[in-house]
């Protein structure tokens, strides 16, 4: 998983109403996709946190734990 210091984000571009108002961003397909990969690596992330710790109350074993049996 990347950090987010490593990736740069270009210059977006703003839609507004007739009164100014923010009401879109358009970015560049490259800075879409950045951000798309940061979102599903930080909820890949959320993932297996929640699993390592569902895994620790039911007792399962890790890998190296389950290798000894092996």
């Amino acid at each position: 998983m990347n950090s987010f210091k490593n990736y740069k984000i270009g210059k977006e571009k703003f839609i507004t109403n007739d009164s100014g108002k923010i009401e879109s961003v358009v970015l560049s397909i490259g800075d879409y996709n950045t951000i798309i990969e940061l979102l599903e690596d930080y909820g890949l992330g959320l993932a297996m946190q929640e699993a390592e710790i569902e895994s620790e109350k039911e007792g399962y074993l890790n890998k190296k734990e389950a290798l000894k049996f092996l």
